[in-house]
């Protein structure tokens, strides 16, 4: 073998190592590979928009306009809860608690020969139709002292259909409140503490000398 033959080697050698170099280059050049701040992919997400604007107060139907609106037979499905309790037909026996025919509008210890707690014996009120609301909301806040364990009734047009249904049992049923009669109620009461405002104000001011 001569020299030229380990020429040709050396050239081959030579000759793979410049392409291997000049690959290794390209392949740099054409992937770009950077480490990024953080590990890991952002994902975006879109920000809703916050509602800054005040939440519109929703006005509650007062308990004129529930009963006016009430459900009798909505009523008599909410009484089913009292019946363990409470009897409702004219001359009815008692229970645990007296018999409610004619509660409407009657005295809180409407049934004489009931033991009623002393609580309903000196409450000295009548179970008007506010009061009945009350009562029914929670019988034990409205009425410390009653002996009555009934958790109460949540919903207001629950309570004012079951009112309303115990309205009927009455040989004389008590007018249901109207919305203008209410409503007339308002102002005048509105109208007299404006003139008592106004009469403090006059009273108070003082008299410039002559």
């Amino acid at each position: 073998m001569g020299g030229l033959f380990w020429n040709k080697i050396f050239a081959a050698i030579l000759v793979t190592g410049l392409a291997i170099f000049v690959i290794k280059e390209v392949s740099h050049s054409l992937i770009h590979s950077t480490q990024p701040e953080k590990p890991g992919y952002a994902i975006e997400v879109a920000k809703t928009q916050e509602n800054t604007a005040p939440a519109e107060e929703v006005k509650q139907a007062s308990l004129e306009e529930l009963l006016a609106n009430a459900n009798v037979e909505a009523g008599a499905r909410v009484a089913k809860k009292c019946v363990a309790c409470h009897t409702f037909e004219k001359d009815g026996g008692r229970r645990l608690g007296p018999n409610l025919w004619d509660i409407v509008g009657n005295k809180t210890a409407h049934v004489e020969s009931f033991g009623y707690s002393a609580a309903l014996k000196n409450a000295g009120l009548t179970w008007s139709f506010e009061n009945l609301d009350a009562f029914f909301t929670k019988p034990q806040e409205f009425m410390p002292g009653t002996i009555m364990g009934f958790a109460g009734i949540k919903k207001p047009k629950d309570r004012a259909n079951l009112i309303a249904w115990l309205r009927t049992h009455s040989d004389n049923p008590v007018a249901l409140p109207t919305i203008a009669d209410n409503a007339a109620e308002e102002a005048a009461q509105i109208i007299e503490k404006t003139s008592e405002a106004v009469a403090d104000a006059i009273d108070s001011a003082e008299v410039p000398s002559q």
